[in-house]
């Protein structure tokens, strides 16, 4: 098990999905954890879970696609902790639709929550990172922004910026002992995923053909992301910055016909 004693992470979309199962596995191996999400009883939960568990956690109520709304959750990030050793960009929303059927306002509700959000956490989170010494920035991009299955151009344009912001972040900051890296999860079991389907019953074809296309035989979890994430965020990734690193069960080493 990682140690994390005495590291404080901050983490956007901690209310449900890979957010919440990140949180509540760094919590277990002894960090404390700031959980940012939208859905404050959600979030509240998620610190609830923590706690009961003796676990230390602090929730914030905040919406990431708003400027204000981050502006407002890091002055409370610093009143419930002195530093950041980690900021876990996860917060997100997809957008499945026909590319000429997009409006404006949704193209740019995905940028805002997929892709500006990061950039505007991380503007926070580095000045305090540089005070104390250094720190991990973990962003989550996805498979969609390297392969995409169609019909969600908004969301691979968000997903694919946030690798490129990512690589350029880790140059600029990497002197300042701050590595910045990109997870791109596959398909991963949550909430998310449940909303794509009209019943539990066609959720339960289509896992059963996406587990024939990945390799490992299986959806991911958001232990498989926290997993990753908490590697990233400690000493033994001391030498990885600026890399995109894909966690798809092998989804996209295989090609459609074989």
């Amino acid at each position: 098990m990682f140690d994390l004693s005495n590291h404080v992470a901050v983490i956007t979309g901690a209310g449900s999905g890979i957010g919440k199962g990140t949180a509540l596995a760094f919590a277990h191996c002894g960090a404390k954890v700031v959980a940012i999400d939208i859905n404050g009883d959600a979030v509240a939960q998620t610190v609830d879970e923590i706690t009961r568990r003796n676990g230390q956690a602090a929730a914030i109520q905040a919406d990431v696609g708003s400027e204000a709304s981050i502006d407002n959750a890091f002055k409370q990030v610093e009143q419930q902790a002195p530093r950041i050793d980690s900021l876990l960009n996860v917060a997100g929303i997809e957008l499945y639709k026909d590319y000429l059927d997009v409006t404006d306002a949704e193209w740019d509700r995905q940028i805002a929550v997929n892709l500006k959000s990061v950039f505007l956490c991380a503007r926070r989170a580095i000045p305090i990172m540089k005070r104390h010494g250094g720190g991990s920035i973990i962003n989550t991009s996805s498979v969609q922004a390297l392969a995409t299955t169609g019909r969600i151009t908004a969301y691979a344009a968000a997903k694919g910026g946030i690798i490129s912001m990512s690589r350029d972040l880790a140059r600029d900051f990497a002197k300042d002992g701050i590595r910045i890296n990109t997870i791109c999860p596959g398909c991963i079991n949550t909430p998310m995923m449940d909303r794509a389907f009209d019943s539990p019953e066609a959720r339960d074809r289509a896992v059963a053909e996406l587990n024939e296309g990945i390799p490992l035989g299986r959806l991911g979890e958001p232990r498989d992301f926290a997993h990753l994430a908490m590697f990233l965020a400690s000493s033994l990734s001391s030498y990885i910055t600026g890399q995109a690193i894909v966690l798809d069960g092998g989804l996209m080493c295989r090609l459609p016909l074989t």
